[in-house]
């Protein structure tokens, strides 16, 4: 009955700690008629290019982090805010994802 939803167009977003999300589908909240509950992938993160630590930083994509932060969910009710509200109130703005430069992680993954 709570199927998700694919979206139509790429959105993506970044929080305080540079990491930059891309919303991929939302469904309704089981408890609530009024809310939905936004699902968000991790693209890439702001941290050290190379894995030998020689200062450079950029943008890595997902690979390079934990698994805990690769997904985030957050909850808008279109009745009481906007998408824009709900993702700010949740420390992310939305980004136009071509004026970042993300570099493919090179080191191992476990």
């Amino acid at each position: 009955m709570w199927k998700n939803l694919e979206l139509y167009s790429d959105t993506y977003v970044k929080n305080s700690d540079n990491m930059i999300y891309k919303l991929t589908d939302f469904r309704q909240l089981q408890d609530s008629e009024i809310g939905f509950l936004f699902s968000m992938e991790l693209v890439a993160g702001y941290d050290y290019i190379n894995t030998d630590y020689n200062n450079v930083q950029g943008y890595v994509s997902k690979e390079n982090f934990v698994e805990d932060v690769h997904s985030y969910d957050i909850t808008f009710y279109p009745l009481a805010e906007t998408l824009k509200e709900a993702l700010e109130d949740n420390d992310f703005e939305i980004i136009n994802i071509n004026d970042y430069t993300i570099h493919q992680f090179k080191g191992d993954v476990e």
